[in-house]
């Protein structure tokens, strides 16, 4: 069974007791790395021979795992997360049915999705953690203040931040998806389609390109005020008809923030480098560094 078939298919089995018993065992996690039978009781106002019928129910479904010593404990896995989200979702009037996966990366997982009034949508669930714990909490600046990180933690924030730069790279007309909805770790934007930059073979004018997608890099620099801190071949997608998109930002820096320069460079020096290796063109990070910065005319 693929996972858009696990989701759909056992989502439509859940009851409403089920999601009060997810919801319950969800705030425990706030303050235990497994909520104790006692507090799932407490947060889902339920009783208790009902609760113990729903948490195996559900351990069942994959959705909590447990364990029975020193006491008995349940936590969310992914699954559980994703049904919680999801439920919230639709109670909302912003997600109707989830489609076909698009992509299964490291930190993500995309599907298409419907809306109530049948638009096509992106549907991104981050997955931040799911390698390394250790790795993510390393590279991204916005969780390094907490002593103790887990992934739901992890990956909800990186799902606000991303439907936060978002939301304001669409003030701008910047080429990034439309923001639609965001709930726990899930980002609901407008629907896209198209190739990453990585799986392009050739291009009839690379150079063009390139320059196209610099000038994007300053317009979103000084018109929006933000640096994507990530960018690379693998989240520039080249669309159907040509025209590009730039993808993946919960790690976006603001212009303010005193590294932004730094940032901004790394992001050049990644896209240069892969302009100048796969299409044989001889830029120079530190000229188009200067042209985004607004003290050259040109590179």
């Amino acid at each position: 069974m693929s996972m858009d078939e696990f989701l759909t298919g056992v989502f439509r089995r859940l009851e409403p007791e089920d999601f009060r018993v997810l919801t319950a065992v969800e705030l425990g996690m706030v303050s235990h790395a497994y909520t104790p039978i006692e507090d799932v009781v407490k947060y889902s106002s339920l009783p208790r021979e009902e609760v113990l019928y729903r948490v195996k129910r559900l351990n069942g479904f994959r959705l909590i795992r447990g364990i029975v010593s020193p006491f008995e404990g349940y936590v969310l896995n992914y699954y559980g997360y994703d049904f919680l989200a999801l439920n919230a979702l639709v109670k909302a009037g912003k997600l109707e049915a989830l489609g076909k996966s698009v992509g299964i990366g490291k930190e993500a997982d995309v599907f298409e999705g419907l809306t109530s009034t049948g638009e096509k949508v992106i549907v991104k669930f981050h997955r931040v953690g799911r390698v390394s714990f250790r790795q993510t909490r390393r590279v991204r600046r916005y969780i390094a203040d907490r002593r103790h990180i887990s992934w739901l933690y992890q990956s909800r924030k990186a799902a606000e931040k991303e439907f936060e730069a978002l939301e304001i790279l669409n003030r701008v007309n910047a080429k990034a998806p439309k923001p639609l909805a965001q709930n726990r770790h899930v980002v609901v934007m407008g629907f896209f389609s198209g190739v990453e930059l990585v799986n392009v073979k050739s291009v009839d004018e690379p150079l063009p390109l390139f320059r196209d997608i610099v000038d994007e890099v300053k317009q979103v620099y000084f018109e929006a005020g933000l640096i994507h801190g990530d960018l690379s071949e693998y989240n520039i997608i080249i669309k159907e008809d040509g025209d590009f998109m730039l993808i993946d930002w919960p790690q976006f820096i603001r212009r303010s923030d005193p590294e932004s320069e730094h940032y901004l460079k790394r992001d050049l020096e990644k896209v240069t480098g892969f302009f100048n290796k796969r299409f044989n063109l001889k830029l120079n990070t530190d000229r188009v560094l200067n042209y985004v910065l607004g003290s050259a005319d040109g590179f």
